[in-house]
């Protein structure tokens, strides 16, 4: 309201009718509230009529449209709701028959029932038993966090001390007589060596991540390479992805005849690049996918102590590739430190995508070493990538919670298994046009150098022979045999030189022929097992500078180093795999490369007879 003005020496006329205008105007304002005070209660009133009219009608189940207000049941939701109720019934009840009538063939039914149960339920609670499986994951971390930074130090220390200890007493007792096996052992010293040498800032090391990446991959070798059980588990995991990659053929014979078989590598090997990409694609829609990468970057960043970022990209680089990874990452790309940039690159090298193992798998090459050899290499190329870039900032990114994988946003199961096979589309033609190439120019240069070495009285000169002589060391320091170092030293200079995928073939076809020994067929399985190749850094370059053009002078500047620290993982993961496998010629085995001690041999593992026919196929 104005304040009515009064002025002592003016006429006494003139403030009255001043006064008299003021009121007025007042009164007309007044006036003007209540009418839209008035016109705004009717407008209230009128809308909670006609929203009580609506949910009455919804209620019935029927259709209100009146011009503004238009509600319809949503039918997709509910099918959505009723289809994962029907399959959780309907497994139950399976359940309970596989129980009553073949329960010790059941177990593998009983497992598939927790995953069963799990995706059913978090489908109908709407993600609810996800988001309570992640907190209770964190509160369990949270439990096992001393808040004296004194004590946890302290803790580490002891800890770190006693599996040293553990590991040496091991060593020593199992490698007594085995002189050779202080091979690999001497040379997974001497990349941790050169590492430091060629490190930005040796001063700066924090040896935490590097001392529990190489006591992770000593614990996952000894799992899986010395454990009877557990090499059975891993093996027997093997036996089962590939006769589940072998379904595969049914499609491939139905598109391309029964003469398939005469193209192995376009219409057999391909084909299985399609069909696991789709498995993939499901796996990601369900949110199992997410769920496991998060557990194994948890594992990671409690034991090594690294960033959550760098822990989370390492997880997910086991199943996927760094080209996919890198959009997954975007949001993340400009708060990364130089440390954690050239962590997540170095394990993108180290690692090969699950796709791309269905393939390998294919040519031959025993699928439990493979599968290990990946998971074996994610904390080798956390702890290099920390000896080579030390971390010297603060990280912007403080726990798993501020991370999200985005989940796949198809309508249902079909639609994922469609978009995951036209995903591999564009692997397929990577592969195939990759291969045509390099094939070519290592045919021109193989009868180039056949040419040069002719002028000298040596026309077996060639670029596979070269790369024997120059990584034959390499191969003997991992612990190859020396008879086959310049074999496998051949087959690490066509992974590096041109890419993996046919360095994996030629030792397929070395396997399938016995032309390397049991040892040597081991440890080249481990050694390829790595992106490490001069074309993978350019691809990767590419995806990670299209990703975030800002930080294209630091991806540029890391591609080099991060692509040899990959290989030298790879190398690191091979070492461990030389020092712990042993060959057991006396016992009987089921795959070629059967690992296992005699304790193993009477144990009765109820993977063997229980689980074996899993994916039996009866065509075979």
């Amino acid at each position: 309201m104005t304040a009515l003005p009064f002025n002592r020496g003016a006429d006494f006329d003139e403030v009255g009718k001043e006064n008299d205008r003021l009121f007025t105007e007042y009164d007309r304002e007044i006036n003007n509230i209540y009418k839209h005070k008035n016109a705004l209660d009717e407008h209230i009133q009128l809308t909670v009529q006609r929203m009580s009219f609506a949910a009455e009608e919804f209620g019935k189940g029927t259709n209100v449209d009146d011009g503004k207000c238009c509600r319809k049941i949503n039918l997709g939701g509910l099918i959505t709701r009723l289809i994962p109720l029907i399959v959780l019934i309907g497994y139950l009840v399976y359940l309970g028959f596989a129980l009553y009538l073949n329960p010790s063939q059941s177990v593998f039914v009983c497992v598939v029932a927790i995953f069963v149960i799990y995706i059913c339920v978090n489908i109908l609670t709407g993600g609810k038993i996800s988001k309570f499986v992640t907190r209770g994951i964190f509160r369990v971390k949270k439990c096992f966090k001393v808040r004296n930074r004194r004590m946890t130090l302290w803790a580490r220390r002891i800890t770190t001390i006693a599996v040293f200890v553990g590991i040496l007493v091991f060593l020593v007792i199992d490698l007594w007589d085995e002189w050779r096996k202080w091979i690999p052992l001497g040379g997974l010293a001497l990349f941790v060596i050169i590492s430091v040498v060629f490190s930005k800032n040796p001063r700066k090391i924090i040896w935490t991540p590097v001392i529990w990446g190489i006591y992770l991959q000593f614990g996952l070798g000894l799992l899986i390479l010395r454990w009877g059980p557990g090499f059975e588990a891993c093996q027997w995991i093997g036996r089962q992805v590939t006769t589940f990659l072998g379904y595969t053929d049914a499609g491939s014979q139905f598109v391309f005849g029964d003469k398939y078989i005469y193209h192995p590598v376009v219409f057999k090997i391909l084909p299985v690049v399609v069909f696991f990409s789709s498995v993939v694609s499901i796996l990601y829609y369900l949110g199992a996918m997410q769920i496991i990468i998060k557990c194994i970057a948890i594992v990671l960043q409690v034991m090594l102590s690294t960033t959550p970022i760098e822990s989370f990209a390492t997880a997910a680089h086991i199943f996927i590739g760094q080209v996919e990874s890198s959009v997954a990452l975007r949001p993340f790309w400009m708060k990364l430190t130089e440390s954690e940039l050239h962590a997540i690159m170095t394990s993108g090298f180290a690692t090969v995508a699950g796709t791309i193992i269905a393939a390998y798998v294919e040519f031959g090459v025993p699928a439990e070493h493979v599968i290990s050899a990946s998971f074996m290499s994610a904390p080798a190329a956390l702890a290099i990538a920390k000896i080579s870039v030390p971390e010297t900032e603060v990280s912007q990114i403080k726990s798993q919670a501020e991370i999200k994988l985005p989940s796949g946003q198809e309508s249902n199961m079909i639609e994922a298994l469609s978009v995951g096979a036209t995903t591999a589309i564009k692997l397929v033609a990577y592969v195939v046009v990759n291969l045509i190439a390099f094939i070519a120019v290592l045919s021109f240069l193989d009868q180039t150098l056949s040419y040069f070495g002719e002028r000298v009285n040596y026309p077996d000169l060639s670029f596979q022979l070269i790369c024997s002589y120059i990584f034959m060391p390499l191969a003997a320091v991992i612990g190859v045999p020396w008879s086959d170092t310049k074999t496998v030293g051949a087959l690490i200079g066509k992974k590096i030189v041109i890419n993996e995928f046919l360095a994996y073939a030629d030792l397929g076809t070395m396997i399938e022929e016995g032309s390397l020994d049991e040892r040597s067929a081991v440890l080249a399985t481990y050694i390829l097992c790595g992106f490490g190749s001069i074309a993978a850094l350019g691809i990767n370059l590419g995806s990670l500078a299209s990703s975030a053009p800002e930080r294209r002078p630091q991806f540029t500047q890391l591609s080099l180093r991060s692509m040899i620290n990959g290989n030298i993982a790879c190398f690191m993961t091979a070492c461990v795999a030389g020092v712990l496998f042993q060959t057991s010629p006396s016992l009987v085995t089921i795959s070629p490369f059967m690992n296992t001690t005699e304790a193993a041999s009477t144990l009765n593992f109820t993977l063997n007879t229980t689980l074996l026919p899993l994916f039996n196929s009866s065509q075979s």
